[in-house]
């Protein structure tokens, strides 16, 4: 995901500290409303979800909670998810038009 241009990680990113978070991960994409994101992945049979995730103090605190920013992209990979539907999340993002 880091290597995806455009691409923005909320919380950690260094290998040497993936000990420290969950799989859940989210991001937003430089360009484009992470709604249009989770719906592009969503056409893939991608689930994600968009928005605050009732954290609100903190997407506006990072100042992305507003109707045109839209928060944040959420994704969670976990043990049941396969190389394939994590290449096609990888693939959908890489190509998605900005």
């Amino acid at each position: 995901l880091q290597q995806i241009p455009d691409i923005h990680i909320y919380g950690i990113t260094d290998p040497a500290r993936f000990d420290h978070r969950v799989p859940t991960v989210s991001f937003r994409m430089a360009g484009v409303h992470p709604r249009r994101v989770a719906q592009r992945l969503a056409e893939a049979n991608v689930f994600v979800w968009d928005g605050n995730f009732y954290a609100l103090a903190v997407t506006e605190r990072l100042g992305i909670e507003s109707p045109s920013l839209g928060g944040l992209v959420r994704v969670g990979v976990a043990h049941y998810n396969t190389a394939e539907e994590v290449d096609t999340l990888l693939g959908v993002l890489a190509d998605m038009p900005r």
